[in-house]
């Protein structure tokens, strides 16, 4: 693979599974994370089987984690099936035996990217933007519509990005080939098509539609309804923890857990709104809201510790389970306590 250029047929041969049918998949709790969801459900005949948000992971009861695939999330786990695009290397000149990515599609890893010395030039788009390339190297779409262009514009701040970080943005559009007439994402994001202030107007009207679907609030343990957060746009995420790693949103069922009935049908009709834009459908038979197995992590970052070698090692000694550098000073990290993932 040339640093130039990705090899969307390497990254197939090497990581033949990202492509096979009916396979059960755990998502990132976000838009990004469904927009996945929708593209293996609507191709593949996948079945979407849980979701991991960093603090917890819910997977269906009977499946475990090794015999899933992980989108939008990067797990370092060699056992574990997973495509992702934070940057998760903080110096590539240190070689840690935990570090184990080997069965991650990674972009930042293709490129060697570190965040010492290439936190600037790390990965701006969403993981649905690299699988759009490798499902359209196996001849499984070729094509979306126009309004594709909303989502795919709006999933992990690629507006933002494409503004405010120009040079890398234009350099990994080179990268994934978007600039090819035959890429998928070509027609959106290289031809044009509106004004600057269509393309506000199209973002406003699909920020509209995610506010639409704004939480109010939370259902706790007992499930009770608590009141807070009007003002936050969580319209395209569905939370199943709080920032202390408390499970919320959920219904104890015996031993296992359930997506709470308000909050199953308030994410299923954003997904289903978002499907309407991409051409796609959303298949509930294909998606599980029930019947979970809760697993609890620890999640922490470097903000009261300073990032060095000597620090980053005492870290990778850990054996994080998943990571994702938030600056270049800064790593957001989870590890498998009080329970383990496989």
């Amino acid at each position: 693979m040339a640093d130039d250029q990705i090899s969307y047929k390497w990254v197939i041969s090497e990581h033949p599974w990202i492509i096979e049918k009916r396979q059960k998949y755990i998502l990132s709790p976000d838009s990004d994370g469904f927009l996945c969801g929708l593209l293996v459900t609507n191709y593949l005949e996948g079945e979407i089987v849980g979701f991991y948000d960093g603090k917890i992971t819910l997977i269906k009861n009977g499946i475990n984690a090794e015999d899933c695939i992980f989108l939008d999330v990067d797990i370092n786990r060699t056992k574990i099936k997973s495509i992702g695009h934070h940057m998760v290397t903080y110096n590539k000149r240190i070689v840690h035996e935990n570090t184990n990515y080997s069965n991650c599609i990674q972009p930042n890893i293709l490129r060697n990217f570190d965040g010492r010395n290439d936190f600037q030039k790390k990965y701006p788009f969403g993981t649905i933007h690299l699988l759009l390339g490798i499902f359209q190297e196996a001849k499984l779409i070729n094509k979306l519509p126009n309004d594709a262009i909303w989502p795919l514009l709006f999933t992990d701040g690629v507006w933002n990005n494409l503004f405010g970080y120009t040079e890398n943005c234009i350099e990994w559009i080179s990268y994934l080939g978007i600039d090819k007439n035959n890429q998928i994402l070509n027609s959106l994001f290289c031809t044009s098509h509106y004004s600057f202030y269509e393309i506000m107007l199209g973002l406003n009207d699909f920020l509209r539609m995610r506010d639409g679907f704004n939480a109010s609030g939370y259902f706790n343990g007992s499930g009770e309804y608590v009141e807070g957060g009007r003002n936050k746009r969580t319209g395209d995420k569905l939370k199943i923890s709080n920032s202390s790693g408390t499970p919320i949103n959920l219904v104890k069922n015996n031993s296992t857990f359930d997506i709470h009935h308000k909050e199953k049908i308030r994410t299923e009709e954003f997904i289903a709104s978002m499907a309407k834009y991409v051409g796609w459908s959303y298949q509930a038979e294909r998606w599980c809201w029930d019947n979970f197995r809760l697993l609890k992590f620890s999640k922490d970052d470097f903000s009261k510790i300073s990032l060095s070698n000597q620090t980053y090692i005492s870290f990778m000694d850990k054996n994080p389970l998943s990571m994702a550098m938030t600056s270049g000073t800064n790593i957001e990290f989870t590890i498998e306590t009080p329970d383990k993932l496989c």
